[in-house]
């Protein structure tokens, strides 16, 4: 090459000299054989080019290229150039112009590039480890990560250390050149992946603030309305199993025993029916080991879940987990914390039914040493300091079975007293109060709704119609209030009253408005509650008329009829004297029976 401009040089300097007549004839012949000689010098160039070019060409031949896609919904923003399809045709053209050979392409779709855990990327990994990449190509650095960290360690450790040269085709990273900007690239995808990431919140905040479903899959026993897709409607294949499982839970038996009816029912799991739907593909661990057996094999944490979802009541509740950017999950939040609207869609279950299902999970305990539950597990209570009452023997031969309090039989008379019940009394009491409230309920149903009445907010009809009349009243006196306040404005601005006056009169029709408005808030209160009551009056004497004639009681029965059984106990005048309350689902108040000790 050095030769070659020499002699460029020598002729250029020989065309000045020409100028000079004297030597014109002398230094033409000299031009003449330096220009054969450089005619032959470029050939001679030219051939070394492009063998070196075959060289090359040969080389990169030789080196085996990975082709990594990744698409997730941050990336969905980039429109259709970011898709999985355009990424790996436009990396595979690429390849193809620069003569490399393509040993394999990963793919990872939906998968965020923060975190390192995505099946195709691992695949990726692994070959490298294993020597089967010398180079890796993506279509920019962000699809290969958008953590800053993860791409330092990549870029100055694991492509390193593996031998392996990285390209990110439209922003020009080469790990193969010095680029002293790599690392700036990386912190700006990561902030643009956080930013991405709030905007995305925020979208479905928005979305859960109106009630919108934004969940990838419909609840079981939901799927989601054909013409939206954020609202949903009953699946008539699945909806009768969740009312199933919360007529059970509603009866008072645990997951467990739900679990096991649920498979004695060949009733398929969850994950059969979204297979069958084509949701998902996954298939259970019980699935993979019995076979079609599996199929019908429930897990607790999924019966949990359903029984616990305030979706089957028509509410939708957003918002249940805590995430922080980076590290993901890190928590699920408090109920109160939730997003909830109600009334979103139609409910599988009742208001009534679900709120009996919660109290039940909360009173649920656990079975004796021989599996079986005690009628009254989970529904007796300390009147004094609200424990659990406890189911035990009290005297070895004869097998007298009693309940204590349990905080006294773990810390003492220092904390609370023994509350001493026997089982077999407790059992008369409720079944004979059971059976004379059913006696009751058939004999004068009018009698038994007057004294159910008695306990309601508004006592009569008669009151119940003058505190309408009121509202009505207090509602239309706030509309006028509203129209007076607005016109004292327009009055001020206008400068047609001053601003004493206007201040004056403001604060009198503003302290009325607030004194109407807390008095409608309680007769709204006060109404809502004795229409609730007389709803609950009604589905109490349909219940109880079904057990005038029982014999015995059974777990089913009591969980069903009853709320909760609280045992006092006083101690005063060297005396124990008992009183147990029976306070009855549906019924406000409950009833108190005295125990002679």
């Amino acid at each position: 090459m050095d030769v070659i401009i020499i002699h460029a040089f020598v002729l250029a300097i020989i065309d000045i000299i020409l100028t000079k007549r004297n030597m014109r004839a002398i230094l033409k012949t000299v031009k003449q054989m330096l220009a054969v000689q450089l005619l032959v010098l470029r050939k001679m160039e030219d051939s070394m080019m492009d063998s070196n070019f075959a060289a090359l060409q040969q080389l990169h031949s030789s080196l085996r290229v990975a082709i990594y896609c990744r698409l997730s919904k941050d990336d969905n923003l980039d429109g259709e150039s970011a898709s999985i399809h355009n990424q790996r045709d436009m990396l595979e053209t690429w390849c193809q112009e620069h003569g490399y050979t393509v040993a394999g392409v990963y793919a990872d779709d939906g998968y965020s590039g923060l975190y390192m855990d995505r099946p195709d990327f691992q695949r990726m990994l692994a070959d490298c480890k294993q020597g089967k990449i010398d180079i890796v190509v993506t279509k920019d650095m962000s699809r290969l990560t958008r953590n800053s960290t993860h791409s330092g360690q990549l870029r100055d450790e694991f492509f390193p250390k593996h031998h392996i040269r990285y390209i990110g085709v439209t922003d020009g990273v080469d790990t193969g050149k010095d680029d002293d900007l790599i690392a700036f690239r990386s912190v700006f995808n990561e902030i643009y992946s956080k930013d991405i990431g709030k905007k995305v919140h925020s979208s479905y905040v928005i979305k859960a603030k109106k009630g919108k479903f934004t969940g990838c899959i419909a609840p079981f026993g939901y799927m989601k309305s054909p013409e939206d897709k954020n609202f949903l409607i009953p699946d008539k294949d699945t909806a009768w199993i969740v009312q199933k499982i919360f007529g059970w839970a509603a009866e008072g038996h645990g997951t467990n025993w739900i679990r096991r009816r649920l498979e004695d029912e060949k009733i398929p799991a969850p994950c059969w029916w979204n297979r069958k739907k084509g949701l998902r593909n996954h298939v259970t661990k019980w699935e993979k080991e019995y076979g079609e057996k599996g199929i019908y094999m429930w897990d607790f944490s999924t019966i949990k879940q359903i029984i616990a979802n305030p979706v089957y009541i028509g509410t939708i509740a957003s918002q249940k987990a805590d995430y922080r950017f980076k590290v993901g999950w890190i928590g699920d939040k408090k109920p109160e914390e939730w997003i909830q609207v109600e009334n979103v869609h139609e409910p599988l279950v009742d208001m009534d039914t679900y709120n009996l299902v919660q109290e039940k999970v909360k009173m649920r305990k656990r079975p004796d040493a021989w599996g079986n539950y005690g009628i009254f597990a989970g529904l007796v209570k300390c009147g004094e300091c609200g424990s659990t009452m406890n189911q035990r023997v009290a005297n070895a031969k004869a097998k007298t079975r009693i309940l204590t309090c349990a905080k006294y039989n773990r810390y003492g008379v220092a904390h609370c007293s023994q509350h001493r019940l026997e089982l077999d009394t407790l059992y008369q009491i409720v079944l004979e109060q059971i059976r004379s409230c059913a006696a009751l309920a058939l004999a004068d149903e009018t009698k038994v709704m007057e004294e159910l009445r008695k306990s309601n907010q508004c006592d009569s009809e008669e009151e119940s119609r003058r505190m309408k009349a009121k509202l009505s009243e207090s509602v239309r006196r706030l509309s006028e209030l509203d129209a007076l306040v607005s016109k004292l404005y327009e009055d001020w601005v206008a400068g047609r009253i001053n601003e004493t006056n206007f201040t004056r009169m403001m604060e009198k029709a503003q302290g009325e408005q607030e004194t109407l408005q807390k008095k409608a808030d309680m007769m709204r209160e006060c109404l809502d509650g004795a229409a609730k009551e007389q709803e609950d009056n009604s589905k109490w004497l349909s219940l109880i008329r079904q057990y005038a004639d029982i014999k015995e009681l059974d777990r089913e029965m009591l969980h069903l009829l009853i709320k909760e059984i609280v045992v006092h106990e006083d101690l005063s005048e060297g005396r124990r004297n008992t009183t147990v309350e029976i306070h009855f689902n549906f019924m406000k108040q409950g009833n108190q029976l005295t125990v002679k000790s």
